[in-house]
C-alpha cells in the first residue's frame, strides 16, 4: 500500500517526477506537459442555495504557451486582448468542460452536475498566465440541508493544484453570516491512484 504523503512532501515528489521526465528523451514524447497551478476561489451564495464558483488560476512562470498556439503578439502585462482570449479559449480551455474544469463538487456525497463556465479572461501579471472564470451549478444546493463540499483538482499527475489563499475558497453573494468554508483532506476522493488526499472545502451555514 502506498503510504499517504504530507502535502509539501507530494508536491516535491511530483516536480522531482517531472523533471525526470523531462530529462529522459525516451519518455518525453509520451508524457504530457506538467502544470503548476495556483487557485483561489469563490463559492457564490444565493442565500443558503450554492449557485456557481468563481476560479482564478494562477500558472507557473514559464508555462510554454508556444505549445497552445501563436501568442507572439499578446501583451507581456495586463489583460488580454480579445483575440489572444478567444484563442486561449478554443485551444486551452473549452476542453476543460468534459472534466468539470477540474471542479468537483459533491451534494451528499454525490457528484454535482455543472453548467458551462462563463465570463472567461485571461490576464498576465507578474509574468504569469492567470485565467479568470466562473462555472455555474445546474443544481443548486441549499448548503443547510445538504452536505456540499468543494475541491479544484486534477485527479491525473499532470495538473498539480494547490492554493496559497487564506481560506482557498471564500464565499461570496447574498450569503448569510453564519456561512462558512472550511477546508479539509478529502479522503473520500483520493486521487493520483488512490495516493493523495486533495484539498477541498465544506460549505456550511
Amino acid at each position: 500500500m502506498i503510504p499517504f504523503l504530507s502535502l509539501s512532501t507530494r508536491r516535491c515528489l511530483l516536480r522531482v517526477a517531472c523533471l525526470f521526465l523531462l530529462s529522459a528523451p525516451a519518455l518525453t514524447s509520451m508524457a504530457h506537459p506538467h502544470v503548476w497551478i495556483d487557485y483561489s476561489a469563490s463559492a457564490q451564495l444565493a442565500g443558503q442555495k450554492l449557485v456557481a464558483i468563481r476560479e482564478t488560476w494562477t500558472f507557473s512562470k514559464g508555462f510554454p504557451i508556444s505549445m497552445v498556439g501563436d501568442f507572439s503578439g499578446m501583451t507581456k502585462s495586463g489583460p488580454v486582448d480579445p483575440t489572444h482570449t478567444a484563442m486561449f479559449k478554443v485551444q486551452a480551455f473549452e476542453s476543460l468542460k468534459g472534466a468539470d474544469y477540474f471542479t468537483h463538487i459533491f451534494i451528499d456525497g454525490k457528484p454535482a452536475t455543472l453548467g458551462e463556465a462563463r465570463d472567461f479572461s485571461v490576464s498576465v501579471e507578474d509574468g504569469h498566465i492567470v485565467y479568470r472564470f466562473i462555472v455555474p451549478l445546474a443544481t443548486q444546493p441549499d448548503v443547510k440541508r445538504a452536505a456540499v463540499t468543494l475541491g479544484i483538482y486534477d485527479e491525473s499527475f499532470f495538473v498539480d493544484f494547490s492554493s496559497n489563499a487564506k481560506p482557498p475558497v471564500a464565499l461570496s453573494g447574498a450569503a448569510p453570516a453564519t456561512c462558512r468554508a472550511v477546508p479539509f483532506e478529502d479522503h473520500d476522493h483520493a486521487i493520483f491512484g488512490g495516493s493523495i488526499f486533495p484539498e477541498a472545502s465544506r460549505i456550511t451555514c
